[in-house]
């Protein structure tokens, strides 16, 4: 009989002896696959070769594989079991009793438990149950709580009720790590042929909790600390996924579950064990919003998200809590700013007022930017006209990176109480960016003032390079008020009711004395030297009694008057009423120019009537120079149309461009501006203002 004639090296080539007849079969391993299968290959060809009875022949094949696996590293337990079984079987066909024994006892090593299977050889069973009498004691073993029990690094499953374990006579090592318990790791000695006993218990320290929400998204706090968040279920809307929080300590706990827009869940729970809830719902937590506004297609936000139109979202389910409700139009904004109960159903009314929302903001430790910019927002609610609020901070942020602005570019240091870090013309220029990229009418700055609770307010309305100033306490509710009611203050008028004539009060004379009387007014019965005791049926004693009586008066028309002649007779007239243009002044503390910008534009854009139209324009010119807008000062001048003639007229228009060239530098168009104006000798800045005349004429002198 031939033998093997190669040897297998692992890792490089294996090389093994094939039947008789046949090719050695070759198998390089390079890999664990390509080892598993070299290892498989050769194993079968002992086994074919003990099938054969040629056993001489198949314990070498064995012997090179079970140098093979052990040298190599492999982890093929079983296969290196089944290796010593049929090595140890061949070995005893070949009479070698001994080292039939040896692998017995290599085999219980590895595996135990191991049983020779049916079949075999009475005397090959008799010879292995000797050796497994000599060699395997048993370890009867139960565990509570059962689980999973290490022994010598193997794993074993261990119920409460004894199960025996086949061991290795000798001493192991007990090993239990399982979550919640106090680990176990201790000695256990095996005697050959006898039974150790062994009950575990273990003494539980924690637990876990599986949580399961409805809906999901509920994030659980345990003792007041976060835990974890459950998620979605199968379901969008049926129960959450478990969530597992391990390691809880026994004992007393609060369980919480929290999530927006529902009511907090809160349960005491005494922890023994581990513990699964049963699908834990929570109920919500909303309020119900009804809009009502007549800006249907203004867009609803709730906390800044876009909700959609008013005309679509007039009423809101919100979450209870504080919100911030808005409603944005090409009018303005309204913003509500409130917390809100939970069940609560309340009725907004969104009137839409221009908005200036606060850019900058310089607070103090004791009142920080953020809670400045609410408070002014209280205080000022009450404004009729003008919404001065604090935007969504994000959005804010947004837009100021974009535009780079500088902290105090609305004046310094950071807010408007002192000069601003840019001139005028940039001051009027990023104003407008920032207010069209915010939607808004305007912007607004704030700081803390000299005393406590006392802020000023910085207000700039788009396209203007110079802004307005307010002082407001923001704890003083008439502070507040005085403040609203100069926001709200409106406009000196524009165009007002005239008799066409000049009257004067004169010491010893009850009554206004004519002085001058038009063309009209002298047709109907006026004349120098008349004085006027009567107008509408009212008493005059004065020219501030007249003046009473004719504001009032709502159109053109007629006005029964009583006049005194020189020669001491009276009669009364009727007196032709005009309606005629009359301008804001270009300096006057009492108005807030930037709010008259936008009252000013919205009325020449609206206006219908060649009066109304040339008065708004003309005083739109008057509030942009005064605001250092004279591009815009001059396209609204170019808007306006008037005769010559006395108060109001062309000599006006000319004048006040003459004074829009040359704030613009544009001197040369200045003069001639101004000295048409010079010839305008009965015009006037405003009704009851001074001759243009002069004042031209003095303008022509400086820019000679």
């Amino acid at each position: 009989m031939k033998h093997v004639r190669h040897a297998v090296c692992v890792g490089l080539a294996l090389v093994v002896a094939a039947a008789p007849g046949t090719a050695p079969v070759k198998a390089q391993l390079p890999g664990a696959p390509q080892q598993a299968a070299a290892l498989d290959l050769l194993f079968d060809q002992g086994k074919r070769l003990y099938d054969a009875f040629e056993y001489d022949k198949a314990v070498p094949v064995f012997d090179q594989l079970i140098i093979a696996i052990t040298s190599s590293g492999a982890d093929r337990p079983d296969l290196l079991v089944q290796t010593y079984e049929m090595r140890a079987r061949a070995r005893f066909a070949l009479g070698d009793a001994s080292g039939a024994e040896q692998d017995f006892a290599a085999l219980l090593a590895i595996r135990p438990d191991f049983r020779l299977g049916e079949g075999i050889s009475p005397r090959v069973v008799a010879l292995f149950d000797g050796v497994r009498k000599l060699t395997i004691g048993h370890l009867m073993l139960s565990s509570t709580p059962a689980g999973e029990v290490v022994i010598d690094g193997r794993a074993y499953t261990v119920p409460t009720e004894p199960v025996v374990i086949d061991l290795v006579a000798g001493d192991h090592r007990l090993v239990v790590n399982r979550p919640g318990f106090s680990q176990l790791d201790q000695p256990v000695s095996i005697t050959a042929s006898n039974t150790t006993e062994l009950t575990l218990t273990l003494e539980r320290i924690s637990a876990s909790l599986t949580v399961v929400s409805v809906p999901a998204g509920a994030e659980v706090v345990i003792d007041g600390t976060p835990r974890g968040q459950t998620e979605p279920g199968p379901t969008a809307t049926g129960p959450s996924a478990p969530l597992v929080v391990a390691d809880i300590p026994l004992g007393q706990h609060r369980i919480e579950l929290r999530r927006e827009c529902y009511v907090t869940l809160s349960l005491p729970m005494n922890v023994t064990q581990d513990v699964v809830t049963e699908p834990l719902e929570l109920a919500r937590a909303v309020a119900t919003v009804r809009l009502q506004s007549p800006a249907a297609d203004a867009i609803v936000f709730v906390d800044g998200e876009q909700q959609g139109p008013v005309r679509e979202r007039s009423t809101l389910t919100v979450c209870e809590g504080r919100r911030v409700i808005e409603v944005r139009g090409r009018e303005g904004r309204f913003v509500d700013r409130r917390d809100w109960p939970r069940g609560a159903t309340e009725t907004l009314n969104a009137t839409l007022r221009a908005a200036f929302p606060i850019v900058a903001a310089r607070g103090s430790a004791a009142l920080p930017p953020d809670q400045l910019r609410e408070a002014v927002e209280r205080a000022l609610s009450g404004a009729p006209a003008l919404l001065v609020y604090a935007p969504v901070q994000a959005e804010l942020d947004a837009v100021l990176r974009k535009h780079n602005a500088p902290d105090n570019w609305l004046g310094g240091p950071q807010t408007g109480a002192g000069p601003a870090a840019l001139p005028r013309a940039a001051v009027r220029d990023l104003g407008q960016r920032i207010a069209a990229d915010l939607g808004t009418q305007g912007v607004a700055a704030v700081a803390v003032g000299a005393e406590a609770y006392e802020a000023t307010v910085v207000l700039l309305a788009a396209g203007s390079g110079d802004p307005d100033v307010l002082t407001v306490h923001t704890a003083d509710a008439a502070s507040q008020r005085r403040v609203a009611e100069r926001i709200g203050a409106p406009l000196p008028p524009i165009v007002r009711p005239s008799l066409e004539v000049s009257a004067v009060d004169v010491a010893g004379v009850s009554g206004a004395v004519v002085v001058r009387a038009g063309a009209a007014a002298a047709s109907a019965g006026f004349a120098a030297g008349d004085v006027i005791v009567g107008a509408a049926g009212a008493p005059v004693a004065s020219v501030a009694d007249l003046r009473a009586v004719v504001s009032r008066l709502e159109s053109a028309g007629g006005l029964q008057v009583d006049l005194k002649g020189a020669g001491g007779e009276t009669r009364t007239i009727t007196a032709p009423v005009s309606m005629v243009i009359d301008t804001i002044p270009l300096r006057d503390p009492a108005i807030l120019y930037n709010r008259a910008l936008l009252d000013l534009r919205r009325a020449a854009a609206t206006a219908s009537g060649p009066v109304a139209t040339a008065a708004s324009n003309l005083n739109l010119a008057v509030v942009e120079l005064r605001l250092g807008n004279y591009d815009g000062a001059l396209q609204a001048l170019g808007r306006v149309q008037l005769e010559e003639g006395a108060g109001v007229a062309a000599g006006t228009v000319a004048y006040l461009r003459g004074l829009c060239l040359e704030a613009a530098g544009r001197t040369s168009e200045a003069r001639t501006a101004f000295s048409a104006a010079a010839e305008a000798a009965e015009a006037r800045l405003a009704s009851e203002g001074p001759l243009i005349a002069p004042l031209a004429r003095a303008r022509l002198e400086l820019i000679r």
